[in-house]
């Protein structure tokens, strides 16, 4: 079966604030959704768009999905401990949600690690060869690239050419989320240090995960392999 695209909307992070702000307030699903509906009118004409927009938002923050869920409640607690960090968090979720979120990230985070210039061009065509030339994921993608844009992660050159805009995350308890949703949603059975401190799903993210944090977190853990250290996920 294909995979859902489904992001077909662009976002901005004061959107995605908004949500949170809702959830955190205690808001019924229904309240969640009229009072974004009101909210997004403000900057969206169109009552189709407005309902897409709305959905999206409420796929990351409110409706449930195996993976969100496993991450939604300490996403929630970081966020309203370390608002400063609402960027990276909302990455997370995001890529708990959306597939093409996490293939996007994974390729422009391959990209950028030997060239400086990411194209629009080559974006499209091996996201193409991922997923088939889908007329909902041509529209995807643009979208998609808004939304980087909108959270000052890819600045635009020039038309259809882009450069990463890198963002220091410093806070050991946010990297260790980080980290640990990269790892859910990888889902490889084990990774290297360099590994997680190198994820092409956190690319704009400047971030080094200690060892004393690792082994401080039961979420994690490690062996030995031949020497070299190996970390894993807790079931």
């Amino acid at each position: 079966m294909a995979k859902m695209v489904g992001l077909s909307r662009n976002l901005k992070l004061q959107w995605l604030n908004k949500v949170v702000e809702l959830v955190l307030e205690g808001h019924t699903e229904q309240e969640i959704k009229d009072q974004l509906n009101e909210y997004l009118s403000f900057e969206i004409e169109s009552p189709t768009n407005i309902r897409k927009t709305r959905e999206i938002l409420m796929n990351i923050w409110v409706y449930d999905n195996e993976l969100s869920n496993k991450i939604k409640a300490p996403a929630l607690e970081l966020i309203k401990a370390y608002p400063e960090y609402d960027l990276v968090i909302h990455w997370c979720m995001m890529m708990a949600a959306y597939p093409v979120f996490v293939d996007m990230c994974k390729l422009i985070g391959k990209m950028s690690e030997f060239q400086d210039e990411i194209t629009l061009a080559q974006l499209k065509q091996k996201l193409f060869d991922e997923w088939g030339e889908r007329t909902t994921l041509f529209h995807s993608i643009d979208k998609l690239v808004a939304t980087l844009k909108a959270l000052d992660v890819m600045v635009c050159d020039k038309p259809g050419k882009y450069h990463v805009n890198r963002h220091r995350v410093s806070n050991p308890k946010i990297v260790a989320f980080m980290v640990y949703v990269m790892m859910l949603v990888d889902d490889s059975s084990y990774y290297t240090f360099t590994d997680i401190n190198s994820s092409t799903y956190l690319f704009p993210f400047e971030y080094k995960m200690e060892k004393e944090t690792l082994f401080e977190d039961g979420r994690f853990a490690m062996n030995n392999f031949g020497g070299e250290l190996s970390i894993s996920l807790n079931d």
